[in-house]
């Protein structure tokens, strides 16, 4: 399953409320408010390493999904437990503009990834 860029930015469930949020257009300084109510919105729940792992993966898999966009840039990323399921998804707040040239912070993305036998994670 690919997942397409969007061009909404509906917060995760729980987030910060969007006052605590900076504006849009805001640039690379706002990325940590934006990574800080990512991290808020759920606690972690994977073993260290899993979650780097994972968000290591997540980001150079989206990067490599918009490959079509310009100005790129991945404004926060986190990664949980799937609900329900052996897996995990990695949550991506991002900023780009699109093949018609339509910049726009405050995109998002999730990727789903499952734990394989060797226990590594394959994205799904």
């Amino acid at each position: 399953m690919t997942a397409s860029p969007t061009t909404t930015a509906p917060g995760p469930a729980g987030a910060a409320p969007p006052s605590e949020l900076p504006p849009p257009g805001e640039g690379p300084a706002a990325d940590p408010i934006i990574q800080q109510a990512l991290d808020r919105a759920s606690r972690s729940d994977l073993p260290p390493a899993d979650e780097q792992h994972l968000v290591t993966a997540g980001r150079a898999a989206w990067l490599a999904e918009t490959v079509r966009y310009t100005q790129v840039r991945i404004q926060a990323t986190t990664a949980r437990r799937e609900p329900d399921r052996d897996g995990a998804v990695v949550r991506l707040v991002w900023a780009g503009a699109d093949p018609a040239g339509a910049y726009l912070d405050g995109r998002t993305a999730a990727l789903h990834y499952i734990r394989n036998g060797e226990g590594s994670w394959t994205r799904t």
